[in-house]
This record gives C-alpha cells, sequence and structure tokens, in this order.
C-alpha cells in the first residue's frame, strides 16, 4: 500500500512539473506558427544604412524560434553586416550575425558568431550540407563545420532558405596558425604573401602576428611550397582532395577558400572545408584560374571540367603531390577505406530534401524570377535535387574508376 501511494505521488509530481514547464512557456515565451525548420527573424534599426559587407550593423533584433515555433532566442543587441564576394551583391544577401553572448541552438555547439548562408547559386540549397556532411565522415571531421537549415525573415519580410553554420575560424583552437589560399583574401588581410610558386596565402588566425612569427609562417609555408610531400599531413591532404573530387568542387583552382592549419611539428594539415556553392555541376576554369559556367564553357581559354574529369588535378599542389608514388598509394588507400560511408550518403541526400523541400519551393518562387539561370542549368529546386542527388551517385562510380587509374 504504501509502494502504491509512493508511485501516485511521484506521477503527480511528474505531472505538476509539465504543467509548471507548459505554463512558463506560455508566459514567458513567444510562439509562431510551427514548420519542419527554425525561423530566424532579424529586425534592423529604422535609422541604419544598408547593410554591407566588412561594416556591422549595430542593435539588431534577432528571435530565434524552434520547429515547434517557440522562441529559444531574443536579444536586441546582435550585430549583422553582409558578406560573400559573388554572393553579395545578388538578390538574396548571406549574412555574418554577431550575438551578444555564446548561444547554442538546435544541437550545435555555442558560438556567438553564426554564418547565414543563401546559397543563391544553388538550386538544391544544398550543396553545402551535403559537401559538409561528405567532409565528417573522413578525417576532416574534427575541422568541419556544422549547421542547420533555418527559415529567415528581415525586417518581416520572407527571405526564404538559409544554411545557418559555425565559421572556418570557430573549428581551430587559440593556438592554432590558420592559412587560407584565396586570391580575395590578399586585399582584404592584414598578414598576407604570396608563395613562391605564386599562390596566394592570407594568416586568417590569429588576427594579430609579431613579426618573427609572421616570417616564420612564410618559411614553413614555403617549404611545403617547394616540398609538399615532406611538408603535409598525408591523412588530411588524401581526404581533402577526394571530398573535393567527390563534391566536383573547383574553388581549388582560384584558389577559393582553401584552408589550412599547422600541426604541432610544422606540417601542414588540409581544412577546414567550406564553400560548395558551385558543387556537383560541370564548370569551366579559365586561363586566370577562375570558374566559369557551363554556359560560358565555350569561350576559347576555358577547360571543361565534368564528371569524368578530376577538378583538382592541377590545383594547389596537387599537381606535384599525385605524382608522388606514395601520396598517390595513399589516395587510394583511403578512398577503398571511404567508400563505403560515401556510399551511404545517398540516404542523407533523401533525408534533407524530405526536410526542405516545402521551405525550398517557397524559396524558389521568392528568388528564381530575379536571376534564374545563376551558375546552374537548373531552375527549379524539384529538377536541382533530383540532378544533384543523380549527379552524386553518378560522380562515386566515375571517381572509383579514376581512383584506379590515379598512377596510370
Amino acid at each position: 500500500m504504501k509502494k502504491t501511494r509512493t508511485v501516485y505521488i511521484l506521477f503527480g509530481l511528474a505531472l505538476l512539473g509539465l504543467l509548471v514547464f507548459f505554463c512558463w512557456k506560455y508566459v514567458s515565451g513567444e510562439k509562431v506558427s510551427s514548420s519542419s525548420l527554425p525561423l530566424v527573424k532579424i529586425t534592423i534599426p529604422d535609422d541604419a544604412g544598408p547593410v554591407v559587407r566588412d561594416v556591422w550593423t549595430e542593435d539588431c533584433n534577432v528571435r530565434i524560434y524552434d520547429a515547434t515555433g517557440w522562441s529559444v532566442y531574443s536579444s536586441t543587441y546582435a550585430k549583422l553586416e553582409g558578406r560573400g564576394h559573388s554572393t553579395s551583391d545578388k538578390p538574396k544577401k548571406p549574412y555574418n550575425i554577431k550575438l551578444d553572448k555564446q548561444e547554442s541552438f538546435f544541437g550545435l555547439p555555442a558560438r556567438d558568431r553564426w554564418v547565414m548562408l543563401a546559397n543563391f547559386f544553388d538550386h538544391s540549397l544544398m550543396r553545402n550540407a551535403l559537401g559538409q556532411e561528405i567532409a565528417r565522415q573522413t578525417s576532416l571531421a574534427p575541422t568541419t563545420p556544422q549547421g542547420r537549415f533555418v527559415r529567415v525573415e528581415v525586417g518581416e519580410e520572407n527571405q526564404g532558405l538559409y544554411y545557418m553554420s559555425e565559421r572556418v575560424l570557430d573549428m581551430v583552437d587559440d593556438e592554432t596558425v590558420l592559412l587560407e589560399f584565396d586570391a580575395y583574401a590578399l586585399n582584404e588581410d592584414e598578414y598576407t604573401f604570396r608563395t613562391h610558386s605564386g599562390l596566394p596565402v592570407s594568416v586568417r588566425h590569429p588576427k594579430k602576428l609579431s613579426a618573427p612569427l609572421f616570417e616564420a609562417v612564410q618559411e614553413l609555408v614555403n617549404r611545403a611550397d617547394a616540398d609538399p610531400v615532406n611538408h603535409i599531413d598525408f591523412d588530411t591532404f588524401a581526404d581533402y582532395y577526394l571530398v573535393e573530387e567527390l563534391c566536383q568542387n573547383g574553388e581549388l583552382n582560384g584558389p577559393r577558400s582553401c584552408f589550412m592549419h599547422f600541426l604541432p611539428d610544422g606540417r601542414l594539415a588540409a581544412g577546414p572545408v567550406w564553400d560548395f556553392d558551385l558543387a556537383f555541376i560541370p564548370v569551366g576554369v579559365d586561363s586566370g584560374n577562375d570558374l566559369r559556367p557551363l554556359r560560358k564553357a565555350h569561350m576559347p581559354d576555358v577547360r571543361l571540367l565534368t564528371a569524368d574529369s578530376l577538378y583538382n588535378r592541377q590545383a594547389l599542389w596537387y599537381d606535384r603531390l599525385l605524382q608522388d608514388s606514395s601520396f598517390v598509394a595513399h589516395v587510394k588507400n583511403r578512398w577503398q577505406q571511404l567508400k563505403p560511408r560515401f556510399e551511404g550518403l545517398t540516404a542523407y541526400i533523401d533525408s534533407l530534401d524530405n526536410l526542405i523541400r516545402p521551405t525550398a519551393i517557397l524559396d524558389q518562387q521568392r528568388w528564381n524570377h530575379l536571376e534564374p539561370a545563376r551558375f546552374d542549368t537548373c531552375t527549379t529546386y524539384s529538377s536541382a535535387f533530383a540532378t544533384l542527388k543523380a549527379t552524386y551517385q553518378n560522380r562515386l562510380v566515375k571517381l572509383d574508376s579514376m581512383m584506379k587509374q590515379l598512377d596510370e
């Protein structure tokens, strides 16, 4: 009898706890209509000018709601700035958000800065998410940013589907020297140089370097530039190459958005990965190493890259690394180890479609009439998704064949 009474008491306390929780949610939380995706609402002060790159608009109100519609965050002290290079002047704007303190959302690590990727060039809207998930199957996982799909409103106006992601800078600790190989960075960052072979390098972290440390960084990078085989980490460089090839990502040719970081022993490791906007599609690379959309691939100086191509065989240091038998053997071995994981990601692609399709179609209706061609031959979400999935499955088969012939 006493045992039964105890059970009733515990049951009653549990019900009371649930009642208190829901009452608290009702009183303290704001609720919007539910969706399969969270919602980020941004309000910019009335007296603020346009949101542009490299200028923070202060005192923005940022409210974040989970997929059930409940408010999980609100601040009137957030900051907003534009971001991107080729995407910064497009109708659908990408943003950086700076919060007043670190916050964790939707199972992601706590951060005070978040990247809001608009994915305007990508009609499937999922290339960045897929590229990051592919990298997470490899040794690059510890430095691969995580993100979540969200709906975004700015000033009560629907902006469509975004990918809310960690920054590249969040993926290294305070002691790590992080480099970006990107021609854009030469005009934007404080500590920049070109290697002896001409590659553009920016020191992205730490933000401040003493003159001796900057000289030491240049010396170490130029050693790798002269003799990459003996100055790199084979696992990360092999996996980075496989990820970029599987994604058909030609950005390395620029190079654009290519990151490396120093290990404690002075060798360079590849990663974090970033920027898959123009992946999974045929592109041309012109004589200046800039990517050209397929519709411009007939230009005389453009080298066409298709599913039958190794996109990055001539990029960065891979032209020399892939002439080294030990590195080639390592790449081929890593491909055999990783291929089953890559093959399993077709289910992940379907899961993304199930998650974002309704919002993605609304995004298409919101933006496609402004610039329907963009970089892609597909101009609807449904056709872009079907093409992406077929491209990925085809690329697995093609790349398997090319890996077997890599040293022939």
